[in-house]
């Protein structure tokens, strides 16, 4: 396997702790997402625990290793079994190199080979060999304990990550939620502002109107008259009109039954004579406090005092008339 220098010295720098916050994140994620990377940390890390057993570090990085890398309790079991490890390999070296023949002799197979190598060694020869092999099967199986706390270890960051990321998610919609609220009331203020800046205006034309009638009191002046169905031309029963000399205005409201359905109405106003002297066409009926009614408006200077008799008719969707009522009033003068 090719090495990279340059990543091997940030793997080193990330074990001895020496890389800011970012870039170890940087190294944790990627060790969490690149099995081949995760490797070569821990390649990298017991690279580092040999030599500092051999004394091969500079004084500045074995300052790091025993502050930083030391700290872990993990890590100082690694370092411990790597020195026991050291201390029985000589040894066994050395028993290898006493027990090796003068004279090569011929070859065999390697079972039998092996097995006169080991019934040739020396009691202290057999008993380190058999402590590095209890030391490789133990070491072996630290290692992969190893591996898989740090599987763990890095699954939790990165579980612990996406639930971050996840609180910031939930955050931003809650503040995008948040807006939409302040938008939507300031939205409804506005509105409220501008039907109060239209009320006000109203009531200052209402006043202005108020204050103009008040002023010309003689211009404004008008009189109503009411006039519903089942009048009579019985001079008792007649309703009266009176005009006083200050009226500019009459207002003749004229009830009309739910069931006159008409496209508009036409008024005819006759005097005692039946002479007409008003007619008024396009009328229409709106609602009003006794029911439905026509509205006739016409100068006070076309009435005179006497009788009066006023015919509504309506006007059908074909353009045709029919009556719809007679009304008798009479109007005295002040």
């Amino acid at each position: 396997m090719k090495h990279d220098p340059i990543n091997d010295e940030l793997i080193v720098k990330y074990l001895l702790g020496d890389l800011p916050d970012e870039k170890q994140a940087e190294v944790e994620d990627r060790a969490f997402k690149d099995e081949q990377y995760l490797r070569d940390i821990l390649a990298a890390e017991s690279d580092l625990i040999d030599e500092y057993v051999r004394g091969e570090l500079s004084d500045s990085v074995r300052r790091q290793f025993e502050s930083r890398f030391l700290a872990s309790a993990e890590r100082r079991r690694k370092v411990e079994f790597a020195r026991a490890l050291a201390s029985v390999t000589p040894e066994f070296a050395v028993a290898a190199e006493n027990i090796r023949p003068a004279i090569a002799p011929p070859p065999l197979r390697w079972p039998s080979t092996l097995a006169d190598f080991l019934r040739g060694l020396t009691p202290a020869a057999k008993f380190s060999l058999a402590a590095a092999a209890l030391l490789i099967v133990i070491g072996g199986s630290w290692l992969v304990a190893e591996r898989l706390r740090l599987r763990s270890e890095l699954s939790e960051l990165h579980a612990e990550q996406q639930s971050r990321e996840r609180q910031q998610q939930a955050l931003q919609q809650q503040i995008a939620e948040e807006q939409a609220r302040r938008e939507d009331l300031s939205a409804q203020l506005q509105r409220e502002r501008e039907q109060r800046e239209r009320s006000q205006q109203l009531v200052a034309e209402l006043q202005r109107e108020l204050e103009e009638s008040a002023t010309q009191p003689s211009q404004s002046a008008a009189v109503s008259l009411a006039l519903w169905p089942g009048i009579t031309r019985s001079g008792s029963a007649r309703p009266k009109l009176v005009l006083p000399q200050a009226a500019r205005r009459v207002r003749i409201q004229i009830g009309v039954e739910p069931e006159d359905e008409y496209q508009s109405f036409r008024a005819e106003l006759r005097d005692a004579r039946g002479d007409p002297i008003w007619t008024q066409d396009s009328l229409s009926a709106r609602r009003v406090r006794a029911g439905r009614a026509v509205i006739l408006n016409l100068p006070a200077s076309a009435l005179k005092a006497g009788e009066y008799e006023l015919v509504l008719r309506g006007v059908t969707r074909e353009g045709t008339t029919e009556d719809v009522g007679y009304h008798y009033f009479d109007v005295l003068k002040k």
